[in-house]
């Protein structure tokens, strides 16, 4: 198809890491245990990139421990020796539409009695604005072809660099939940993004060892929650625990705002013995009263309301035994009305200095707003004129460093405001740049190392990036040429362009400055290629 040009995102949730004390991938009908067929469902966040296994570990430990007998299914197959069972449908650098491309033949060939997913992390670089509507395409295909599946449905866990588009999606997540929910679909809403911190990430994408563990308590009393999602509602040996928690204290409302609200309780004691697990919230709608969240702490903020609504709710503790407590008394909340449709003024005397090879540093003075500005938009264009502005980061404060630049090359800039009600102010003045043509920011080196490989592929990890200067760089670019017939499947830490067999790649933001002497390992990539062919990548260069 001649030079088609694909861009992957430096932050995609991408190719799993294959180290050697991880099990190769292989078939997951080789390793069946008998129990309720539970199906992990994702991308490289289930499948376990920087802790192969990911929350599989912990969760299998907590059933097992909890008496369950489970399979976990999937045609995935990785983690360490301690992991009971390696099945898995985790896969690295999907979006939603590609494990709904897949998902009827997996609930086919898998039939699982529970699914576990997680998705839309890769989404949030490619076309995040029609990520729900996607994830309710899929939702709907697994519960009409599985409408006995108990479906669990989380909220994506935080990334940085692009946590705003990660909040606006989640909040969109228990709507479409509730919907199904409520048409007496087995769906239920897992928040999972209020468990974890970007601290608990190793990389800004992938949860290191502690945020996988959080991630696995969440699944496991969201589990405990619904009866016959791990046993059909009787673990083997049974739970001897069949005493409730005590009633959640009075619970209140704060932070009340069109679309979220904060609520608190007082914290339940669990008498029985298996401690206390966490807590479920309903919202009380007369003979039927749907759960809108979930939180294992007696706080939780609750996103995707409907302005200008009144919502009564309650809580109930739930114990390790899945005894769930009496019903705690209403709080009752008006969310605010979405009347604010005033957009802030225009960011003025937008500014660059200190442009280098690879960087430049924007300035403006602020906007105002009637109710508040919450952010910027920074806006760039490629060239002097034609090119089309697209959205390239977003900035709290009133200056940002943009990075990953290309040397020699001119670029233009807006600034755009926004308020909590999502209004958008006019673009600021356009200011125009052009990158240094090399030579003033020190020299690199790029060193790839082969992690693994097999007959069709293999892993570059890591391709080392290194200054070998007297200067600090603030921004590199490796290229690089693959054999014919490879193809680059996924990369990690980088932002990537392919044309034909040419690859660059690029730094993201936390990457791009490297001292003298220092060097990142944070970059990698995955190729395929055809059987039997043994050829390498080529050409390495770093400027």
């Amino acid at each position: 198809m001649g030079n088609m040009t694909r861009l992957l995102s430096g932050l995609t949730a991408g190719v799993a890491l294959i180290a050697a004390a991880v099990f190769a991938t292989g078939s997951a009908s080789a390793e069946s245990n008998g129990g309720v067929r539970v199906m992990p469902l994702g991308d490289s966040i289930t499948d376990g990139l920087t802790v192969p296994g990911g929350y599989r570990i912990n969760l299998w430990q907590r059933v097992v421990s909890g008496g369950y007998t489970v399979d976990f299914v999937g045609s995935g197959f990785n983690g360490p020796a301690s992991l009971g069972d390696h099945d898995h449908e985790g896969h690295s650098g999907w979006r939603i539409d590609q494990i709904d491309a897949n998902i009827v033949n997996w609930l086919r060939t898998y039939t699982p009695r529970t699914m576990l997913l997680h998705i839309g992390t890769n989404d949030m670089f490619q076309n995040p604005s029609g990520a729900p509507a996607r994830l309710a395409t899929l939702i709907d295909r697994i519960t009409t072809n599985a409408p006995n599946t108990e479906l669990f449905v989380a909220t994506i866990i935080p990334l940085s660099g692009a946590d705003a588009a990660v909040r606006t999606f989640n909040a969109a997540i228990p709507g479409i939940v509730q919907t199904r929910a409520s048409a007496g679909r087995r769906v239920h809403l897992v928040e999972m993004y209020s468990a974890l911190t970007t601290a608990d990430l190793a990389d800004g994408v992938h949860p290191n060892a502690g945020g996988y563990n959080k991630m696995a308590a969440v699944w496991y009393n969201a589990l405990q929650s619904v009866p016959g999602s791990l046993s059909n509602g009787t673990p083997s040996p049974s739970p001897t625990d069949t005493t409730p928690p005590t009633t959640p204290g009075a619970p209140s409302a704060a932070n009340v705002t069109a679309s979220a609200a904060t609520i608190s309780w007082g914290a339940s004691t669990d008498p029985g013995g298996s401690g206390l697990a966490g807590y479920n919230l309903y919202r009380e709608q007369g003979a039927t009263d749907p759960q809108i969240g979930q939180s294992a702490t007696n706080s939780v903020t609750l996103t995707g309301l409907t302005a200008g609504t009144q919502y009564q709710l309650y809580v109930r503790a739930r114990d390790g035994a899945g005894n769930l407590s009496g019903n705690s008394t209403l709080v009752t909340f008006t969310t605010t009305t979405s009347g604010d449709t005033s957009p802030p003024t225009a960011p003025g005397a937008l500014t660059a200095s200190g442009t280098t090879t690879t960087g430049t540093n924007l300035s403006w003075t602020a906007s105002s707003d009637n109710t508040g500005v919450t952010g910027y938009d920074i806006l760039r264009a490629p060239g002097a004129s034609g090119g089309a502005f697209t959205q390239a980061d977003t900035a709290t404060a009133t200056s940002f460093s943009d990075t990953g630049l290309t040397a020699g090359t001119t670029y233009r800039y807006q600034v755009r405001a926004r308020d909590a009600a999502g209004n958008l102010s006019p673009v600021s003045n356009t200011v125009q740049i052009t990158t240094q043509t090399g030579g003033t920011t020190g020299t690199c080196t790029a060193t790839p190392t082969v992690q693994t490989q097999w007959n069709s592929g293999y892993v570059i990890q890591p391709l080392t990036i290194a200054n070998t200067g007297t200067a600090t760089i603030t921004g590199w670019t490796v290229t690089l040429t693959l054999p014919a017939g490879h193809t680059l499947t996924g990369s990690w830490n980088g932002t990537v362009t392919v044309s034909g067999q040419s690859v660059t790649i690029r730094n993201v933001g936390h990457n791009g400055t490297l001292a003298p002497g220092a060097s990142t390992t944070s970059v990698g990539f995955q190729v395929s290629r055809p059987n039997g062919n043994t050829a390498l990548p080529s050409g390495y260069t770093c400027a």
